[in-house]
């Protein structure tokens, strides 16, 4: 079987970001691991100079070829350990920065103390100094490299290995400190101002996403509501002037004129979530109304029937155990089968279904022709090929980690079913 990660695969993903981690955390140890270790080892067998014991006094690791000669440092199981224990401890700079310092900053002096220093067995404290000033432990950062200025240029005169101390090896101790410091804050001033121009383009996106949803909530305002407040005001005036009418007319235009009331209500107040901005209402106030619900099933089947469409409703559980996002998302996907049988079967016998448990919610909208004939059993056509309905409702499904299934059944209806987890917070509401 082919295990090949492809772009798609989120655990892919995660396994590529966790990749770059470690190798940013290990990987980029290595280079220094190999100068200190292997540099230091090769500049302590070499033999500096025209000849044994002639260069001047002084730190051999501050000596050139043409400065003398220098005999070859016998690097013991003790000076090796230092040199492998400083950067050994390097991996985890990032977690104890403060820590590693101190680490390697000891193991660097111990080296000193044991033998002549010679070649570059100062890089694993380099790297270190340059991480913790990165991570703003400034005074940490300069107490060690003072402390490392005073040690190590002088190790070897205090401890008798030199007869004189070496005033180049002061400086040049000083220079690398100086140097380290200096470059480690040139990077660090580099990295904020990325970081600031991060802030700045999110910030742009943030207040371009803001001005489309006040645009999207401006033509919602101009088009949908208008048409629905015209819709609402027609069916009042024809209730109130049409006495005369049928019962069933009247009826139908009741619920037209409540359904548009209800309608208008709701986009009132998707229109005051999208002219939010940073958490900040609209005037007006976002939540007219609460937000439909499973609560709303039952008006919402009373509605149906008083359309002509025969609809049971059965529930199973306590209603209140669901909320947030998945309560809204629940009753759209009952309220868009719902409205499917209505236009597209209005003849059809409906039946809903809601099962709530402690984790899980499920939901079933089945319709069935009242009269089945000869040519609907077996029948797989769908009522609504065409449309985003189902499309919508497996998204809203797919929002909360749900599934959803719709298709046809052998006796010429249609079935959605879904099946929505119980989110304990609503991330909408927690942004």
């Amino acid at each position: 079987m082919d295990t090949t990660p492809t772009l798609a695969d989120p655990a892919s993903d995660d396994t590529r970001w966790v990749g770059r981690r470690r190798f940013a955390r290990v990987g980029r140890v290595l280079p220094v691991a190999f100068l200190q270790i292997v540099g230091t080892l090769l500049a302590s067998r070499v033999l500096v100079g025209p000849g044994v014991g002639t260069g001047p006094a002084g730190p051999p690791w501050t000596r050139h070829a043409f400065s003398g000669a220098v005999d070859p440092v016998h690097l013991g199981p003790l000076a090796i350990g230092f040199l492998v224990a400083g950067v050994v401890v390097l991996p985890w700079r990032w977690r104890w920065p403060r820590s590693v310092l101190l680490l390697t900053l000891a193991t660097t002096i111990g080296y000193a103390l044991v033998v002549s220093p010679r070649g570059p067995f100062v890089a694993a404290l380099t790297m270190a100094l340059a991480n913790a000033w990165l991570r703003g432990h400034r005074w940490w950062v300069l107490a060690s490299a003072a402390l490392a200025v005073v040690v190590l240029p002088t190790a070897d005169a205090v401890l008798g290995r030199s007869s004189v101390l070496d005033l180049s090896a002061v400086l040049l101790c000083i220079a690398w400190a100086t140097v380290t410091i200096a470059v480690s804050e040139l990077v660090r001033v580099r990295l904020e101002r990325v970081a600031e121009r991060r802030r700045q383009r999110a910030e742009a996106d943030r207040r371009r996403a803001a001005d489309e949803r006040v645009r999207i909530a401006r033509e919602l305002h101009d088009s949908v509501a208008h048409s629905m407040s015209l819709i609402n005001l027609q069916a009042g005036v024809a209730l109130h002037l049409g006495a005369d009418l049928p019962d069933q007319t009247r009826d139908s235009l009741a619920n037209i004129r409540d359904s548009s009331r209800e309608a208008l209500v709701e986009l009132r107040t998707i229109l005051g979530v999208l002219r939010s901005v940073d958490g900040a209402p609209d005037r007006e106030g976002a939540e007219r109304a609460p937000t439909a619900g499973l609560d709303r099933v039952a008006d919402l089947v009373e509605r149906a029937r008083a359309a002509g469409v025969d609809v049971t409703l059965a529930v199973d559980g306590d209603r209140s155990a669901v909320h947030g996002i998945t309560d809204r998302n629940a009753f759209r996907i009952v309220q868009e089968s719902v409205t499917n049988v209505m236009k597209h079967a209005p003849g059809h016998r409906a039946d809903v279904t809601i099962s709530i448990g402690p984790d899980v919610v499920d939901l079933v909208v089945a319709d069935r022709p009242s009269q089945p004939r000869v040519a609907d059993v077996g029948s797989t056509e769908p009522l609504a090929p065409t449309g985003n309905g189902i499309i919508g409702m497996r998204e809203r499904a797919n929002a909360v980690d749900g599934t959803l299934s719709a298709g046809p059944t052998t006796d010429g209806g249609w079935r959605v079913a879904a099946r929505l987890p119980v989110v304990g917070t609503d991330p909408e509401d927690a942004r």
